[in-house]
């Protein structure tokens, strides 16, 4: 079963940090470069020296991205700059923003600690697969630093909102932090130190299981950190810390739980042909050719609310110039000869295993490999950044996706399953520097 904690959060200390969006970041894994650089201008306290810091040429075992962001924690807690506090807590985490239509949403959740299972236990369940390159660089950072900086992003079911109930009055005080991120986009954090409230957040977790909607890597990294500690410390109770992770709660019930799409481009493909790629597709899909003007809002708008009503295994296809293409899948028994027999339905008829398998490996012939490389791939999240990087040449078309249901995230877990790369974007991501837990003691 779920074992939640409460814990004793380091936070940036407001009387030092006026700003705190200047020390604030996204996750690790959505940093570009120059996002790297212009997060390093913010301010010289800003999280990312901690979670993603520069590489040197001169780096060497003794001095490196990981022993520098050790460095960086110890000295910025030693000023106070980062501050433990005195109380355990829970931290109910809100964060509020604007849907694709423009509307205000609010997104509710908490962080806390939850005590590491073995996927195979079925309390914490997965559907993406992982790659080593980014556990192992996770691994090396925690061992450096004895820490927990960004959170796991975890879903739990709740019909009856009994833990937004019990947790409404704390959300009427004034937040103990806030942040503003972007224009649209607001991050809210209240401690909730009351035992019987912690306890209610224990109990309701206790008998239900937890799907990871981000921080796969990060989950199996805590894994690992775990057993390597255990290794350290033969006589371990279970209770250490090293034992636990810190996560964010949200229940998938939540009305601003939103999953966005991510759109695939295509690049790179020297003897494409259209008139071929279209009389191949036709063999599994109706094609529903349409007039389109890619600069006029309007009719980029139209496009999108016209995908979201064609509904399930369609997508829209857009090579450029005045047309653009609904492809909405013939029948899904066709799928089943990409999957093994024993293979969930949900996982065979998702829109995107859709796409991948008919689609961009049978008749593209873009390998699974390329494809974890971002060979002749790409993946773009906005609607009208996908159609414009085509209309611009930067691409040389773009498939346009509905998003993943939540709901087919929680199928696709429930029996083992793992869906293709960036199947789920949940939105907005949640922030880097608003609590930090520390794992191993100076």
């Amino acid at each position: 079963m779920a074992k939640i904690a409460p814990f004793r959060g380091f936070l940036y200390d407001p009387n030092r940090i006026k700003d705190l969006k200047s020390v604030m970041a996204p996750p690790y894994d959505c940093i570009s470069a120059p996002l790297q650089e212009e997060l390093y201008r913010n301010n010289p306290n800003n999280v990312v020296r901690l979670i993603l810091g520069k590489t040197f040429p001169s780096d060497d075992d003794y001095n490196n991205r990981y022993t520098r962001a050790a460095a960086f924690f110890q000295e910025w807690r030693r000023e106070k700059i980062l501050i433990r506090d005195q109380e355990p807590a829970v931290y109910l985490y809100d964060q509020k923003y604007r849907n694709e239509e423009g509307e205000e949403v609010t997104r509710r959740g908490f962080l806390a600690l939850i005590r590491l299972e073995d996927f195979s236990s079925g309390v914490v369940k997965p559907h993406e697969h992982t790659l080593e390159g980014p556990k192992n660089d996770r691994f090396l950072l925690m061992k450096a630093c004895g820490a927990n900086f960004s959170p796991i992003f975890s879903l739990y079911s709740d019909p009856t909102f009994a833990l937004e109930s019990v947790m409404r009055k704390n959300r009427e005080r004034t937040p103990d932090l806030a942040v503003r991120w972007e224009a649209d986009e607001q991050h809210l954090l209240w401690r909730v130190r009351d035992e019987s409230q912690i306890r209610k957040c224990q109990d309701l977790l206790s008998g239900k299981p937890l799907f990871i909607a981000d921080g796969h890597h990060r989950y199996e990294t805590a894994l690992r950190y775990r057993d390597f500690m255990r290794e350290r410390n033969p006589d371990y109770t279970g209770k250490e810390l090293f034992n636990y992770t810190l996560m964010y709660f949200c229940n998938m019930e939540d009305q601003g739980l939103l999953v966005f799409p991510t759109h695939r481009l295509i690049f790179g493909l020297a003897a494409f042909d259209q008139a071929s790629f279209l009389k191949a597709v036709a063999r599994n899909f109706v094609v529903d050719p349409n007039q389109f003007d890619v600069e006029d809002p309007v009719s980029r708008r139209r496009l999108r609310t016209d995908l979201a009503a064609k509904g399930k295994n369609c997508f829209a296809w857009y090579p450029g110039g005045a047309k653009v293409y609904f492809m909405k899948l013939r029948d899904e028994a066709v799928m089943n000869d990409y999957f093994p027999a024993d293979a969930a339905k949900a996982l065979k008829t998702l829109d995107v295993s859709v796409l991948h398998r008919l689609v961009i490996e049978e008749i593209l012939r873009i390998s699974t490999e390329d494809q974890k490389n971002q060979k002749n791939i790409e993946y773009v999240n906005g609607f009208d950044a996908a159609l414009c990087m085509v209309n611009r040449g930067q691409a040389q078309m773009a498939f346009l996706m509905n998003p993943t249901r939540v709901g087919e995230v929680r199928e696709v877990a429930n029996v083992g399953g793992k869906m293709p790369q960036k199947s789920t974007y949940f939105y907005p991501k949640l922030l880097t520097g608003l609590v930090i837990n520390q794992i191993v003691d100076d």
